[in-house]
């Protein structure tokens, strides 16, 4: 049994229309503002680290439960700014 050849063509509204980006092209602007990130990225390494403190102050002391609260609070704002560079080198 042959194949038939099938053309594709694309709807009219899907033409490329001004200021449109091609399919394999990656977008320059991200999905939210800057601002609202750092203030998103704020609250929750804040959270992060008082929760921490508070399950490891009980168990090791205070000294221990700041340190382990300023790491993991620390850490979510290093992989913040790492993606902010590994993103830049990218585009």
């Amino acid at each position: 049994m042959p194949l038939q050849e099938v053309e594709v063509t694309k709807p009219d509204n899907a033409k490329n229309r001004k200021g449109s980006q091609t399919p394999g092209e990656p977008s320059s602007k991200g999905w939210i503002p800057l601002q609202m990130g750092t203030a998103i990225i704020t609250i929750v390494s804040i959270f992060m680290a008082v929760l921490t403190a508070w399950q490891v102050i009980p168990v090791r002391g205070w000294i221990t439960g700041l340190l382990y609260a300023l790491l993991f609070g620390g850490l979510i704002w290093a992989i913040f700014f790492g993606l902010r560079l590994f993103f830049r080198f990218l585009r």
